[in-house]
């Protein structure tokens, strides 16, 4: 798995094709230093960091959000369970569209999201939906169930697709309806990847 360093944390680079699959496979099987089917988000401060690098959370806002996780550890860690919860509900309704007691996890934490969102202009008038700083440590979990709702409301939601490797999981875009193996550059199985690539070139 290729990896880059953000703010001293190694993260997985970004290729899925959506901060949805990108929570996703912060869970999927990694082949990853230092250890295979790593946890990313192993504490808050790697949360808050990954939802940063996933293009969720601004800098300064990570920064903020860190330092408040240290002053209230445990508040922390029952944001980083319940970001923990959410990304298992949202794997579960990706790979099952029936999975309706999963579905009921996402819906709860993005209408949680939903309701705590502001409507902002910019400068040229054009609005979006935001999160508000103010939202404490909360926010990288709704920014998280922010965008699982956007994917799960999207076409793109049809083209997910799960890696079949015994030891991957990995989740990804599959736009062109080709492909069935993820990456080899990501799979935690390689070898079966290439076997798959080599019959159906």
């Amino acid at each position: 798995m290729h990896w880059v360093e953000v703010d001293g944390y190694p993260m997985p680079v970004l290729l899925a094709g959506h901060p949805g699959l990108e929570l996703c496979n912060t869970w999927a099987g990694w082949d990853a230093p230092p250890e295979p089917h790593r946890e990313w988000l192993r504490d808050y401060q790697r949360l808050a960091v990954w939802a940063r690098h996933a293009g969720l959370l601004d800098a300064v806002v990570t920064d903020r959000l860190r330092a408040a996780a240290r002053d209230r550890p445990d508040e922390a860690g029952e944001v980083l369970a319940a970001t923990r919860e959410l990304r298992a509900a949202l794997y579960a309704v990706l790979l099952d569209p029936g999975a309706d007691a999963a579905f009921r996890v996402v819906a709860r934490y993005a209408e949680r999201a939903a309701a705590t969102a502001r409507l902002r202009a910019d400068a040229a008038g054009v609005a979006r939906w935001t999160l508000p700083a103010d939202a404490g440590l909360a926010l990288p979990l709704l920014a998280c169930a922010r965008a699982a709702a956007d994917l799960l409301g999207t076409p793109d939601r049809a083209r997910v697709r799960a890696c079949p490797g015994d030891d991957c999981g990995w989740l990804f875009l599959d736009t062109r309806g080709r492909r069935r193996w993820c990456s080899m550059a990501v799979c935690g199985n390689r070898a079966k990847a290439r076997a798959y690539l080599t019959r159906h070139r």
